[in-house]
């Protein structure tokens, strides 16, 4: 593979050891949103389901969740776990799905990492786990302002199909529903 460089990102299932990352980077992406994302919540619902971008290679360091109060109580093993180093994330993707369609509730990635096609990358993981769900289009919202976004849609083949007035909470700005063309077809 000379003169190809290989993107060392990945897409694999959200899990629940995932959920403090992508919290601070739902919190980056979209500081104005309230309440946040219940993730917990999410990775339970059958009909939600969650992507994550890996950058393979780069780690961060956490620290485990704490256990449970009555877990305390009964384990054998009262210290403190140790941080952990874990793959850091730099993007997800959130659909849910509804009656035949699939609809993208959030795309995001961590700001020092865009422009490099992850959000593309996160675009085709969603549109794929749509398709072998069985799901007959993608729809979304977008910033009626984010025209970078919009492009990227419109190349997958999203075409404008509503506007919802005064959509967002910080500015109220519209939000473009966009929607895919049939999926498989």
């Amino acid at each position: 593979m000379r003169g190809q460089s290989v993107m060392p990102y990945a897409l694999r299932p959200m899990g629940p050891h995932d959920i403090d990352q992508v919290a601070a980077m739902e919190r980056e992406a979209f500081p104005t949103l309230w309440p946040p994302t219940s993730y917990r919540r999410e990775l339970k619902n059958r009909v939600a389901e969650y992507l994550v971008c890996v950058h393979e290679g780069e780690f961060v360091t956490v620290t485990p969740p704490r256990r449970t109060r009555l877990l305390r109580l009964f384990s054998r093993r009262n210290k403190p776990t140790a941080p952990l180093q874990v793959p850091l994330l730099v993007g997800f993707v959130g659909l849910w799905y509804q009656a035949g369609d699939a609809h993208i509730v959030s795309i995001a990635v961590r700001e020092e990492y865009r422009r490099r096609g992850l959000g593309e990358l996160l675009l085709i993981g969603a549109v794929e786990m749509a398709t072998r769900r069985g799901q007959q289009v993608v729809t979304l919202e977008v910033r009626a302002s984010n025209d970078a976004a919009q492009a990227l849609y419109a190349k997958y083949g999203f075409t404008q199909t509503g506007l919802r007035p005064r959509y967002y909470a910080d500015n109220h700005e519209d939000a473009v529903i966009m929607t895919s063309d049939q999926l498989g077809s």
